[in-house]
């Protein structure tokens, strides 16, 4: 692990206007920076960059953080290579480099050598290959897609892997997952026959790859790697690092089913596109995509099979569902795949399907009264209970809300009716613990908020004692908190480390919180005042209890100084 200490010196190092500006154009407004937000499509800048509290924020789509924040948000990059970018560009070391000679880390580094040989092996057998050239003319595939996604070729064999790949002994092609022992204890290679895509992770890597047959009646159509110490094929999407751009130009990315649909619909000018890896979308690949986009739309055959998949991708949306996020289904024609619909009817009448896709709600909605066509009560009460549980997973406030809302009108059921069918929701005693600093925005709220923008505004002692006897939540104290115990007081220090102790959600909300301040404005003095005018209700408060205790207390029993405040509370009345 990379030492907190280490983290906070580096945030103090870099100026987050220039890691941004490496990438976006800024221009000079006031004291702060601005751009068109990369993030989201949009035509009047809402991306502020402070060189103050060196953090960005757009007022558009939320997006905000630190230079490290930025890295892993815009490039891709994991949290360790982001820290060792900003790193090398400011002379610093990161402590724990002295850990790369360790045994994982060595491993994983042999595998991803093995991989990426493996993939050279590949292509160069596709350019050699007349059938699988031909496969891939015949599916409307030129070399430049090929050459873009890396495609290639596992020629027919039992050990062209173990001949040619010499460098690497059995063990290492048997833990990358590239071959497997018979029932005769013979190895053999995994891939055989098959045009192959490499799985590329965000940073570059091939992870993994994914075979389709060329003859069709070889079993199966898609075969890929197992899982492997490089590969989770539930966390990985494939082309996403070829379609990250796209997807922030477009603002939305599309889900389909297979890797010839993306590259297929690459050929046609259209990329941002990603396939899951043979398996169903899974909450990790939402919460993945919505670095990049809140808008996802699922694209799925319309037959039984794609039916039943879009159902499973709904489900397994549902926990990293906000009310920020768009999800989409599309279903194609009959006897249509992504790639042979753009060809016979055109790339511009493949996005007006796009556009025109159902949105969550309606295809909950959609699917469960075409499976209880509520015919009868009964069939009304079927759809009661498939829907009851599903509404319980959805965090999404507002989505949840409407969509109860809407199921009433189509049941012809009032509001009392629907809090007796499924309940009051109330919210749990934690929660509401987590929460509560971000349902209310009293003074103290708008306090704890100024603190986080202006953190040299008031002294650190008195924000302490504020805190400790006022505010009765932990993210608002730990906003105060932290800020005393830097040295260099900046908002970008203090996300850094209010992220690494709360999570996603709470920091979204104070993030939508902080969106209601003016970046450009300087709040000093509205803290300090804010500031006197709370210790001043706090310092009333204190006098009361105190006053409540002594009365309690017989006359001789009380202390010099509690005779004196007594005193003087008298001469205050």
């Amino acid at each position: 692990m990379i030492p907190e200490s280490f983290i906070q010196e580096l945030l103090n190092r870099v100026d987050v206007v220039e890691v941004v500006d490496r990438k976006v154009q800024l221009k000079k407004a006031g004291a702060n920076f601005v751009a068109c937000c990369p993030f989201h499509k949009e035509k009047t800048p809402s991306f502020s960059v402070s060189p103050s509290k060196q953090f960005y924020h757009c007022f558009g789509c939320g997006a905000h953080g630190s230079a490290i924040s930025f890295l892993i948000e815009y490039d891709g990059m994991t949290f360790v290579e982001a820290v060792n970018e900003l790193a090398n560009t400011a002379g610093l070391k990161v402590p724990n480099e002295q850990n790369v000679g360790t045994k994982e880390v060595k491993n994983n580094q042999k595998l991803e050598q093995v991989m990426q040989s493996t993939n050279i092996f590949f292509q160069k057998q596709l350019r050699q290959s007349n059938k699988a050239i031909a496969y891939l003319k015949e599916r409307g595939l030129t070399g430049q897609i090929a050459k873009e996604f890396a495609i290639g070729y596992a020629p027919e064999g039992w050990s062209n892997l173990e001949k040619n790949l010499t460098n690497y002994d059995t063990e290492d092609l048997i833990k990358a997952g590239l071959i497997q022992k018979n029932e005769q204890g013979k190895f053999y290679d995994r891939f055989r026959d098959r045009i192959m895509f490499p799985i590329i992770n965000e940073k570059g890597v091939v992870i993994g790859f994914g075979g389709r047959v060329i003859n069709p009646e070889d079993t199966p159509k898609y075969y890929n790697s197992p899982e492997t110490p490089l590969f989770q094929k539930s966390f990985e999407l494939y082309g996403l690092i070829n379609a990250r751009k796209a997807i922030r130009t477009e603002n939305y990315v599309l889900v389909v089913e297979g890797y010839m649909d993306v590259a297929a619909l690459a050929q046609h000018d259209i990329r941002n596109v990603v396939a899951t890896l043979g398996t169903a979308t899974t909450q990790f690949h939402i919460k993945k995509l919505m670095r990049y986009t809140q808008e996802i739309v699922f694209c799925f055959d319309g037959d039984q099979a794609g039916k039943e998949a879009a159902w499973r991708a709904l489900n397994n949306a549902l926990e990293a569902l906000n009310d920020n996020l768009n999800l989409k289904f599309l279903f194609l024609p009959d006897n249509h795949d992504p790639d042979s619909y753009v060809r016979e009817n055109s790339k511009e009448a493949f996005t007006k399907m796009v556009d025109a896709a159902l949105p969550f709600s309606e295809y909950l909605i959609k699917y469960l009264t075409e499976k209880n066509n509520l015919a009868s009560q009964e069939k009304k009460v079927k759809f009661l209970n498939e829907v009851e549980p599903i509404l319980k997973k959805i965090n999404a406030s507002k989505l949840k809300l409407l969509i109860r809302k809407k199921i009433a009108a189509l049941l012809d059921l009032d509001t009392a009716d629907m809090n007796q069918i499924f309940g009051h929701e109330r919210a749990s005693k934690g929660n509401v613990q987590k929460n509560n600093f971000l349902l209310n925005r009293s003074q103290k709220r708008k306090f704890c908020l100024l603190m986080l923008l202006e953190p040299n505004a008031i002294k650190q002692d008195d924000a302490v004692l504020f805190v400790t006897d006022e505010l009765d939540d932990q993210l608002g104290k730990a906003i105060v908190l932290i800020a005393g115990g830097l040295e260099e007081k900046r908002t970008a220090n203090i996300m850094y480390a209010l992220e690494s102790r709360f999570d996603a959600d709470v920091i979204r909300e104070l993030n939508q919180q902080l969106a209601s301040f003016d970046m450009n404005l300087d709040y000093h003095e509205e803290l300090v005042a804010l500031s006197l005018s709370l210790h001043k209700k706090g310092s009333s408060k204190t006098n009361l209890s105190k006053l409540d205790l002594l009365k309690e207390k017989s006359i001789s029993a009380l202390s010099a100084e509690e005779r004196s405040f007594l005193q003087n509370m008298r001469k205050k009345k």
